[in-house]
């Protein structure tokens, strides 16, 4: 039974056969500092998670009309905070802004050619815009994140780890 493949979800249902992920050494074993050589180091979404707190307000003396958030964060759990996504709000701004540009030239400027310049470059700031939110939140994000998710802080000597994949 040794020499045969062992799947995930074994037919025979053997319970003696213990089978363990697919995974790393570096995984395998406690994290450890590739500095010093500690075992005290921390995830940095544990630093992140206790350095920040979040505070919400009903806003209003006689009629409760809004809340008010407020963020605190210490400065450790502002560096180990994770990546962000870039917004696609500035893309659309700029699509919009080409729009009016457009609606604007032919409404009422047939001869400007200024606005026919404006035209070009924000619908090619818009489009470059996009791409590059896209290939950040696509492309880029997801690597970050990933490292992220495997990075270590040594509180003996203050130094970063990231363990392999």
């Amino acid at each position: 039974m040794n020499d045969q493949l062992q799947r995930p979800y074994p037919r025979n249902r053997d319970r003696s056969i213990e089978m363990l992920p697919l995974r790393t050494q570096s995984q395998l074993s406690p994290p450890t500092c590739a500095v010093c050589g500690s075992r005290n180091v921390r995830p940095f979404s544990t630093i992140y998670g206790r350095g920040t707190t979040f505070y919400t307000r009903i806003k209003g003396i006689i009629l409760k009309h809004g809340y008010e958030r407020t963020k605190r964060q210490s400065v450790l759990a502002n560096k180990c905070s994770p990546p962000m996504k870039l917004p696609w709000s500035p893309s659309i701004l700029v699509l919009l802004l080409y729009f009016g540009a457009q609606w604007g030239a032919n409404r009422w400027l047939h001869f400007s050619y200024l606005f026919e310049l404006a035209e070009f470059y924000l619908g090619w700031g818009s489009l470059l815009l996009a791409m590059a939110a896209g290939v950040n939140n696509f492309g880029f994000y997801p690597q970050r994140m990933s490292a992220w998710g495997r990075s270590y802080f040594c509180e003996r000597c203050g130094s970063c780890t990231t363990l392999e994949r």
